[in-house]
């Protein structure tokens, strides 16, 4: 059954929002800042079960595609494609799956989510796979990695 009517509007509530409230620091509970546009936060997830995997998060409190204009939409998917263009730089993966989901947290954000070689092609997706929590020093160095690779590319 999906959220009551009480539940969702609370869960769409921007001053409520998780998301708001804090995917602009340089670190959260679920992930590390790696690049900044004028649009969107580009975080490194925590959970790195799936070694590469990022999400790409609005900076306006904005709970689907379908209420973006022309720019905003394109603005979103080209700092979307520059992540993906970054993961692959980095962690070379056999594809990319993006993920836009938000049923959960109704704020605008797409998962960068990494396929390697070793993953089964035939499994569904899984964001919650793991936990893989790299130690601090790791985490800093494959952030850093992605953000130089996001400098590199366009």
């Amino acid at each position: 059954m999906w959220w009551s009517d009480e539940q969702w509007e609370e869960l769409c509530d921007p001053s409520r929002c998780k998301m708001c409230d804090d995917a602009h620091l340089a670190e959260n509970a679920h992930s590390v800042m790696v690049a900044s546009t004028a649009t969107s936060f580009v975080r490194l997830s925590r959970n790195q079960a799936h070694a590469g995997y990022t999400l790409v998060i609005l900076r306006a409190h904005v709970t689907a595609l379908e209420h973006l204009d022309g720019d905003q939409l394109s603005a979103f998917w080209k700092d979307v494609q520059r992540a993906g263009r970054a993961v692959e730089t980095v962690y070379s993966p056999r594809k990319i799956a993006y993920l836009v989901m938000g049923h959960r947290m109704p704020h605008l954000h797409c998962h960068v989510f990494p396929q390697h070689v070793a993953d089964d092609p035939k499994r569904n997706v899984d964001i919650s796979d793991g936990p893989v929590l790299l130690s601090p020093v790791g985490l800093h160095d494959a952030a850093q990695a992605l953000r130089s690779a996001w400098a590199a590319v366009r």
